[in-house]
């Protein structure tokens, strides 16, 4: 009796397993700058135009930490972007398209396309948002928003963790 109430929980645990819902997956693309007045000739606040060679590096650690989290989580299965890279680039930016990064979850099989977006006001006042959309409807699914409070690695890691843990992909919902 005992050995047929041990293999009916063995089998019921093995079925549970394969019954196992897949994480959706995700087209992350490369994360976008935005500086305040770069596409005005007024440069008030002595900003380039574009990111500064380490901010440029910390975008693609700040996409590489998402992406990191995101899978390690089992939030995400995160799709390979790589043979779109060019066109990804030429089609940039993702964040004044309303939603043309779509195609490229489309074309990637993905449910989801999440874009990162780093809002620089000025030095000391820079922020990171994540918005992810989905790609049968186009819908943005989900916004959030942190405060970069150093323009540092350390600070925009930070930002990425925050974003992830509180609204992306909290530790109590992972699979």
């Amino acid at each position: 009796m005992v050995q047929r109430v041990m293999l009916g929980a063995f089998l019921i645990a093995i079925m549970s397993v394969g019954t196992a819902e897949a994480a959706p997956k995700a087209a992350v693309l490369p994360f976008e700058m935005q500086i305040d007045l770069q596409m005005t000739d007024l440069d008030l606040y002595g900003l380039p135009r574009k990111p500064k060679e380490d901010e440029a590096v910390r975008l693609e650690l700040a996409r590489q930490k998402l992406i990191d989290l995101i899978v390690e989580r089992g939030a995400y299965e995160v799709v390979d972007l790589s043979e779109f890279k060019s066109e990804i680039r030429r089609a940039a930016p993702f964040d004044r398209c309303q939603g043309c990064e779509v195609e490229f979850g489309k074309r990637s099989n993905a449910d989801v396309t999440i874009l990162g977006v780093v809002h620089k006001s000025s030095e000391l006042l820079i922020n990171m948002a994540i918005f992810v959309r989905d790609v049968k409807t186009g819908e943005v699914k989900q916004t959030m928003l942190a405060s970069i409070l150093q323009n540092d690695d350390t600070g925009w890691l930070k930002a990425v963790r925050t974003l992830v843990n509180r609204r992306l992909a909290p530790e109590s919902e992972t699979k």
